[in-house]
């Protein structure tokens, strides 16, 4: 599986500019920005959800004040019922536990069978802040720099909303 120290290699190799701060163990967005309230960057939920024959899987981007719509998000993808995917299948699709759920989990899939969505407003915000594949930890990147990478490494970045 790929560890917060290997994220930090293949950024510095794309010469990707990004800065990571080290604090305790959170598992939600609300814990996380106590350790970095004073960075300036979209905050984000990352929901990974899995439809009810659990044969198709998606990592869903939304600023973490938002609910997903996942009436619209069902229309848009055109998938039938969606459930949260289990912490079983969040390690075996992305190698990782609740509460460090990040878009750099699929560096891990493999199969590539996992779809990311973005929400707009976090596609379009200047930087964001993902854990490195380790919830002791925040790494701070340009949204367009991350967005990039992730198709380079073969993920399609499908941007939903208005």
């Amino acid at each position: 599986m790929i560890n917060a120290q290997q994220i930090s290699q293949k950024l510095q190799e794309q010469g990707i500019p990004f800065r990571t701060i080290s604090h305790l163990a959170v598992f939600t967005a609300e814990q996380a920005d106590r350790y970095v309230r004073e960075e300036n960057f979209v905050r984000t939920k990352n929901l990974f959800l899995t439809t009810n024959k659990h044969n198709h899987y998606y990592l869903v981007l939304i600023e973490e004040h938002k609910r997903l719509d996942t009436k619209r998000f069902r229309q848009l993808t055109g998938t039938p019922r969606l459930t949260f995917a289990s912490p079983a299948e969040l390690q075996e699709k992305l190698g990782l536990t609740p509460g460090s759920v990040s878009p750099f989990g699929l560096l891990n899939n493999r199969d590539h069978d996992v779809q990311l969505f973005v929400d707009r407003d976090v596609a379009t915000a200047a930087s964001i802040g993902c854990h490195p594949n380790d919830n002791t930890m925040t790494t701070i990147l340009a949204t367009g720099d991350l967005l990039r990478f992730l198709r380079q490494a073969g993920f399609s970045v499908q941007v939903i909303g208005r």
